[in-house]
């Protein structure tokens, strides 16, 4: 009985020790087979990596194609952006056709001996490959000689912008591939499955960016026309919408609260002047200095930006607001001047009337007037002064008309003009008119401009 048992455990363990020789033997054969194919394919007789594939026949087809893996900042300033992308070609080498029904994954070792495309992107300002921990590149070797090639690049490259419609503008910003030394007659290159939409390439959680949103990818094939040729390539054009909710709160907002506090200076008294000038110099600077910090962060273009439009009209009704306390004070002083002046010329009036005889009658006339108009109101009490005074200003008035009628004209002469101006009630209602005109005027000024961006801050400028 034992000795059955011992037989059963001998021939268990003389299986096992045969199945592992043989999966060992096989994968030994596999590895073998594999290096030798590539061995056998890119020796200098069978391979020459100089020369393009079928170089005396058609040109390679290239397909492009990446993967977004993140934009990582959209420079105005510069005028440029930069991603992060897995970037992929495939082509056809018929000399790589391994025979295998399987895909041949290899190194990035192996680059140095096959032939590859000498793809570049045109607009790039700066561009790496990533070689941590590692070079990140792939090359799969498909049956029937297919190529694949998968490497991770960060690019940046220029975008042209125009900015007329700053904070609300839609900028287009393209990458462009060609390759550099092959022209159309040996390379071709198209898109993966000849697509025109490529937000296939970009994952959802891209396509809303800080300050931007892609709304549009759009591929497209290229032809360019240099001294030694015909150059063939490709363009992927990104759609950026700028949100402008962050200009709404830290620009417009802050510049619309400046303007409005400038009118409390309407409501300040005249005999205020520093609290009041203090008030509007204090704004017009806050205005300035809001319109130089976004200039300072903005490139220097020579056309005027939407929001420096608003900026602009904001630091104009500022302005104004300082100019009609100016207005006011000139006003003032103008007035007490006038009355001044008039209260001279009264008191000589009435001493030339008192001490020249040939003005007696004139004196005489007053005094009749005088005493008419006490017969007419018994209860008001006049002085000789006052007397001479309302007449001197009926004379003054009478002479005035006579003058105006001589000369044809109906309009107010200077004295009338300076009698309406120069005076309290007309200063005080400068404040009380700027006091409900600004407001409209600033209202409506915010109702042209937004309806302006509303009509057409949607519609790009152009597509570059």
């Amino acid at each position: 009985m034992r000795n059955k048992l011992d037989r059963s455990k001998l021939q268990l363990i003389i299986v096992e020790a045969s199945c592992l020789l043989l999966v060992q033997g096989n994968t030994k054969c596999t590895n073998k087979t594999v290096t030798e194919i590539l061995d056998g394919l890119l020796t200098k007789e069978n391979y020459d990596s100089r020369l393009r594939p079928n170089y005396d026949g058609e040109p390679v087809q290239v397909e492009v194609g990446f993967w977004v893996l993140s934009i990582d900042a959209i420079n105005v300033v510069d005028m440029d952006f930069s991603l992060d992308i897995f970037f992929r070609q495939t082509w056809r080498d018929q000399r790589l056709d391994h025979g295998l029904n399987s895909t041949m994954f290899l190194s990035n070792t192996v680059m140095d001996r096959i032939w590859m495309p000498d793809s570049y992107f045109v607009n790039a300002k700066q561009g790496n490959f990533h070689k941590v921990t590692t070079d990140n590149i792939m090359i799969m070797i498909m049956p029937g000689g297919v190529v694949k090639y998968n490497a991770r690049i960060t690019i940046k490259a220029a975008c042209p912008m125009d900015l007329r419609k700053f904070p609300m503008d839609t900028q287009f910003c393209p990458l462009t591939i060609e390759s550099y030394g092959y022209s159309q007659d040996h390379i071709k290159f198209k898109w993966e499955k000849d697509l025109t939409d490529g937000m296939s390439f970009v994952p959802n959680n891209l396509e809303m960016l800080p300050q931007y949103t892609l709304t549009n990818l759009s591929l497209k094939q290229t032809q360019n026309a240099y001294v030694v040729g015909n150059w063939s390539g490709i363009e992927a054009k990104f759609t950026f919408e700028r949100m402008s909710s962050y200009f709404l709160i830290h620009v417009y907002g802050p510049c619309a609260l400046i303007v409005i506090i400038s009118w409390m200076s309407f409501l300040l008294p005249r005999s205020s002047p520093p609290a009041r000038v203090k008030l509007g110099v204090t704004s017009v600077l806050t205005v300035v200095t809001i319109l130089n910090m976004l200039n300072n962060s903005m490139p220097k273009v020579n056309y005027v930006k939407t929001i420096d439009s608003y900026l602009i009209g904001c630091f104009l009704f500022v302005f104004a607001t300082l100019a009609e306390y100016s207005i006011v004070l000139f006003l003032a002083a103008r007035m007490k001047r006038y009355q001044q002046t008039k209260d001279y010329k009264n008191g000589n009036r009435r001493h030339e009337i008192e001490t020249d005889p040939s003005k007696s009658s004139l004196l005489s006339n007053a005094e009749e007037l005088a005493n008419g108009m006490q017969k007419e109101k018994p209860n008001k009490i006049c002085s000789n002064h006052l007397e001479m005074m309302e007449f001197s200003k009926m004379d003054e008035e009478f002479q005035d008309f006579r003058s105006a009628k001589r000369k044809g004209s109906m309009w107010p002469n200077t004295g009338e003009w300076k009698k309406r101006f120069y005076n309290e009630r007309a200063i005080l209602a400068v404040d009380e008119y700027s006091l409900a005109l600004f407001p409209v005027s600033f209202a409506m000024f915010n109702l042209a401009y937004w309806l302006y961006f509303i009509n057409t801050g949607s519609e790009p400028v152009s597509a570059h």
